[in-house]
């Protein structure tokens, strides 16, 4: 096995490795390597691209046969086959990159191998690694369409109803980033080749799975309408000429939406809470019942509901106030008046009771597995007393006996 030491920086050892494939190439590939330089030419479309004064241009590879400035040919596009004359054929100046802005010299004719840039009219959704072949004659139009879209539609991607929006800007490179997608068992709903449309933001916002309402788009723009969509939708839209930098944005906006999600789900979470009704402190009697309490252990908020020591539910929290001002919760220590809706003072509640937060049976699996070790001493102090409580009327509570 060669080893031949490169630099994508400098381009040192690139004309070796070139020398050696090609060694290689003419050794192994001998049968499969029959050009033809004659005939109808057939060449891959490298790169869609403006030249001021020629409008959309294509850059081709012309691997078999030969150009004629003139010659009618069929394009692949990202519609249907399109046919089209050639209007001129440009080659670069000597010792010029085919890609360079500098400017092209016209030719009459070319053959294979060998890079040109083709103008012609109505190129502008011709497809980037797609087929341009020269029609020798106008009968053979519906059969080189039938073949050049059998072979747009071999390269189709196999997609899924729950999936990533996909763009890019050739077909090779599209197939290059599903593949890093698939092998990560990433999802894909939709892949096309082109920019960014308001079609593809819409089609991101309709996924219900919020990790997979996203765009990937490699070496594309994002057209007027789509930034307008996705200032709208907050779609996000992750864009870069290097597929792993889009993969690993992809990746961290993933990890942090879950970890977003996650604590969110755990706000959520119903957590313990005690109080005990303070003496002399009784200012409602009922509808609701309008009382003075201490939190003695853990949080307790408005819309939860309590429960006597003996485990009979006692109402709904309505409301709490401190120093005459609402406020959602209250925390160990403080001493607020909360509105029970549903108890009456003197019958269902007295003063001097100690009420627990009635925390659902799901939420107290989740605060015993999950969020114990982060309570507080007088936190996990009321879980036990409360966990305690619903075990006595009934061993089976919360899984356990």
């Amino acid at each position: 096995m060669g080893i031949v030491p490169i630099s994508a920086i400098t381009g040192e050892g690139v004309p070796d490795l070139l020398m050696i494939l090609v060694g290689l190439a003419q050794r192994f590939l001998k049968d499969n390597l029959q050009l033809t330089a004659t005939g109808p030419g057939v060449g891959t479309i490298l790169e869609v691209k403006e030249e001021k004064g020629l409008g959309t241009t294509l850059d081709v590879i012309l691997y078999n046969g030969e150009f004629f400035a003139g010659d009618t040919v069929i394009v692949g596009t990202s519609r249907e086959p399109l046919v089209t004359k050639i209007r001129a054929l440009l080659k670069p100046k000597p010792l010029a990159e085919i890609r360079s802005e500098e400017r092209f010299l016209p030719v009459k004719h070319v053959s294979a191998a060998s890079g040109v840039k083709v103008s012609a009219p109505k190129l502008d959704n011709a497809l980037a690694g797609s087929t341009i072949r020269v029609v020798s004659n106008p009968d053979e139009v519906e059969a080189l369409s039938l073949e050049l879209k059998s072979e747009l539609d071999a390269v189709r991607i196999d997609t899924e109803n729950e999936g990533l929006i996909i763009k890019s800007d050739t077909i090779g490179s599209l197939e290059a980033l599903v593949g890093e997608l698939k092998a990560r068992d990433i999802h894909i709903h939709y892949a096309d080749v082109g920019p960014i449309s308001r079609r593809d933001v819409i089609r991101a916002a309709a996924i219900n799975d919020p990790l997979l309402s996203a765009i990937l788009g490699f070496n594309v723009d994002i057209l007027p309408d789509a930034l307008n969509e996705i200032q709208k939708t907050n779609v996000p839209v992750f864009s870069s000429d290097i597929i792993y930098t889009i993969i690993e944005s992809y990746e961290r906006w993933v990890e942090d939406q879950k970890n977003k999600m996650e604590q969110e789900r755990l706000e959520a979470v119903i957590r313990p809470g005690a109080v005990r009704i303070l003496p002399d402190c009784v200012f409602r009697q009922s509808k609701p019942a309008v009382v003075g309490v201490q939190v003695i252990g853990g949080i307790v908020r408005t819309q939860v509901n309590l429960m006597r020591e003996d485990g009979a539910n006692v109402g709904v929290i309505k409301g709490i106030q401190a120093h005459n001002e609402n406020q959602g919760s209250a925390t160990v220590g403080q001493e607020v008046a909360i509105s029970i809706d549903g108890p009456t003072v003197g019958r269902q509640i007295h003063e001097g009771d100690i009420l627990y937060v009635n925390i659902p049976e799901k939420h107290a699996r989740i605060v015993e597995l999950e969020l114990k070790p982060k309570l507080a001493e007088d936190e996990r102090e009321v879980l036990e007393n409360f966990l305690e409580i619903k075990r006595k009327k009934d061993p089976f509570w919360e899984g356990r006996i």
